[in-house]
């Protein structure tokens, strides 16, 4: 069977700096119900976005450019550190990369794979921080005070872009 090329690029690219644009947004705000000094829920929309292009557009040969792309204003906007999320988020793109071809394709699989990448984007972005001596944390509080409220935000932004991101993702590939 002859398969075409898949040519619509600038939908994952559009989808995904859209994502990296919603979750300042959403930060500023949510700020004032999900950012505490006591914890911290960061909308990850743009981990979300590039785990849901890598499972439902396989084809897309641009997703660590689009990736290193969205790490890189990431970076530059949000975290102040270059270099951080430029690394971080292709690295974790490239893992779920390779996992893609034993993700059955339903909502609950998806699930656990933005929840596994979430957090091992977080506890890579506490390793950088020990590393660079800006952090104190415990692994305690790193797991109290932002993984598990950080999770929380984020399978809630899931639960709402899941369906329609997906369907759009589909459809992209079907056509």
């Amino acid at each position: 069977m002859d398969e075409k090329r898949f040519t619509r690029h600038w939908v994952a690219i559009v989808t995904v700096y859209l994502a990296v644009l919603l979750d300042g947004a959403l930060s500023h705000v949510l700020g004032q119900w999900i950012m505490r000094p006591t914890y911290t829920g960061v909308p990850q929309l743009t981990l979300l976005s590039l785990v849901l292009v890598v499972i439902f557009v396989p084809q897309e040969t641009w997703t660590m450019a689009i990736a290193i792309g969205a790490g890189l204003i990431t970076d530059c906007f949000y975290t102040g550190i270059l270099g951080v999320n430029t690394f971080i988020i292709p690295l974790i793109v490239f893992v779920v990369m390779q996992v893609r071809p034993i993700i059955p394709r339903k909502w609950l699989f998806v699930w656990a794979v933005c929840v596994i990448a979430e957090t091992l984007q977080e506890v890579a972005n506490y390793v950088v921080a020990l590393m660079l001596g800006s952090t104190t944390a415990s692994v305690g509080a790193l797991i109290s005070e932002h993984i598990a409220p950080g999770l929380t935000v984020n399978i809630i932004l899931f639960a709402i872009i899941y369906y329609a991101l997906s369907r759009l993702l589909v459809k992209l590939t079907q056509d």
